[in-house]
Parts: structure tokens; sequence; C-alpha cells
């Protein structure tokens, strides 16, 4: 006896919310069926393990379900699977997609197989290569886009990063607080950026981070970001942003791991451990609008064996750079 409609929209919507609250710890809002417009429900995306916190990303999800019914792959996108929700459906919703305020994906599940666990895959709706050029009533699906544990990621990148930055601190910078360079012929904007280093770094108070605490403010971080080869203009940044660093470095209580630590044994035992951390946070300026900036730390401890093993931590500053502008690989 063939599926009833009703209860393949059931699957489909079971499939995605078990997914999203069981497996992402995300939200799920389903939208009842006489108000869905071609929107069968919400994910709120949460980041965390102990105690997930809201992002404010938010994904409109379209479900559809039926493996012998809206499953009709093409011969010329062998790596994609063909949904036909037919010409006059998706002419009649696609401005829907697009106007919504966030993402908005279609998930297909397949229930030919198994109805308890059946497999589904994911497209994002606003992409124009989801549609077929060859069937105005076809979506096409990436084979490798399965809608999954693994997927939380690709929504989070799908909502992008400023959700994310809702969660980060805001700090707000007075005049007093920046570098404000001398202008005038005889002057220079390094030598203003140095002497405001060097009074940083005679004052131990803006130099104590409330989890971290001591952070060194010498020369380690004024040559990583004055090194030959890198950009002027990111230099130039650097300077203008060593107010939002001295800010973090003072008041940030967010602290990010950036990358791999990197550890080297000695013959006597020894352990070296050199890591980088991240302060992060929202800071609005005097002069011109606010924007995410990233303090780079770097850490080295020592680990001595013995019954009583001893460590020894040093943190450096190290650079500072604004998020969201160009690429970030060189800071």
């Amino acid at each position: 006896m063939p599926t009833s409609n009703r209860v393949k929209g059931r699957i489909g919507i079971n499939t995605v919310a078990a997914i999203v609250e069981n497996l992402w710890e995300c939200g799920w809002q389903e939208y009842g069926a006489s108000n869905d417009d071609a929107i069968d429900g919400v994910i709120l995306m949460r980041k965390g393990k102990v105690k997930p916190a809201d992002t404010g990303g938010i994904v409109f999800v379209q479900v559809k379900c039926g493996g012998d019914g809206y499953r009709q792959d093409q011969k010329q996108h062998p790596g994609h699977i063909g949904v036909a929700l037919g010409p006059a459906y998706i002419a009649k919703h696609r401005s829907r997609w697009q106007r919504v305020p966030g993402p908005a994906i279609l998930v297909f599940v397949d229930d030919t197989n198994d109805k308890l666990a059946a497999p589904a895959w994911w497209v994002d709706l606003r992409d124009p290569a989801s549609y077929s050029t060859t069937n105005t009533g076809m979506i096409l699906i990436p084979k490798s886009q399965r809608f999954s544990h693994h997927s939380k990621g690709d929504f989070h990148r799908l909502c992008g990063a400023c959700t994310h930055d809702r969660l980060l601190e805001t700090f707000s910078l007075g005049r007093s607080d920046i570098l404000l360079p001398i202008l005038g012929k005889t002057e220079s904007l390094r030598n203003d950026a140095w002497n405001y280093y060097k009074a940083w770094r005679n004052d131990s108070t803006a130099r104590q981070n409330p989890l971290l605490g001591k952070i060194l403010v010498n020369r380690v971080g004024w040559k990583h970001i004055t090194r030959r080869g890198r950009l002027p203009e990111r230099i130039v940044q650097s300077w203008m942003l060593l107010g939002a660093a001295k800010k973090l470095v003072a008041s940030s209580q967010q602290v990010f791991l950036l990358g791999h630590a990197k550890v080297t044994k000695f013959a006597d035992g020894n352990l070296m451990t050199v890591d980088y951390l991240g302060l992060r946070g929202v800071i609005s300026f005097p002069y011109r609008h606010q924007s995410v900036v990233q303090v780079v730390l770097k850490r080295n401890r020592l680990v001595s064996p013995g019954d009583a093993p001893q460590e020894r931590e040093k943190i450096w500053f190290y650079s500072v750079y604004e998020l969201r502008r160009g690429t970030l690989q060189r800071v």
C-alpha cells in the first residue's frame, strides 16, 4: 500500500527535526501547514556543546519527502539528485525564497528504502546553480550535500560570520584610548605608533588580562606587525588598532584557540608548547563605524618533569587586525 502524502510529509519533517535538535543541538520551529507558503520551518542556529548559545543565525527550510515521487535524477547531471517540484511551483515560490530574511534551503528526504532512518540532502535555494537549465521544474542537489550530523558547519557558513559576532563582547574607545597621529611635515606615524606602544608596555595595569594574567608587550609583537615583507597598509592598520588591542588585552574575557599547538620535547625531558590565542571583540571607535577586532597572543609553556611537574608560562602580544576585511592569512 503506497504511503500517503501526509505521512510522507511527516517523515520529512521528523527527519529534519531529529537531526537539527538531537545531533546539532540547535532549535527547530515548524510552521503550520496553513501558513508555510513554501517554508516548512526554520532552524535556529546555536554554537557550543555544554550550553549551546543562539548565534542569531536563522535558516528557512522547505522539506520534500518521497523518493518514488519527487526524485527524478537527470542523466546529464550524474553528480546531482533531481527533485521535481514542477515549473509552476518553482515560478510561484522562488521569489519567496529570495525574500526571506535569511538563507533558504530545500531538504529532500528519500524514504524509498528506509522510512525510519531515511537519508536526506540539502541545497541552497538562492543559488542559481540549484535550478536545472534544461527543466524549469527541477531542483538539482549535489549528492555530496548530505543533511546529517556533519552538516552543521555548512549552515553556520551559510548564515555568515556576522551572526557569530552577536556573541562577542562590545567595547567602546574614547579619544584618550586610541593612537592619535600628530599631523605635520616633520612628524612620523611610525614614531607616534612606537611611542604609544612603549607607553602601553610600561603600563602594567593595561597588560593584565582578567583570564590570562600578565601579557608581555615588547619587541616580539612590534617586530611581528612591522616585519619586512608585510604590506604597508596592513602595518598602518595594525598601528591604528593599537588602542583596540590595548582595550581587549585589559578587558576581554573571551579567549579563542587559534590553530594547533606545537610541542617540542628536549633531551632533559622538558616539554615546550607553543600556541596562539585570540582575544576578539566588537570595537566602537570615536571616529568611524564599529568593527570586529582580533588580538593574537603567542603563548609559550615549559613543563619540567619530576614528581611535582612545574609549568612556566609566558604570553606575548603578537598581532592585531580587523576580521571580515580582506584575507586574514597574513596577520
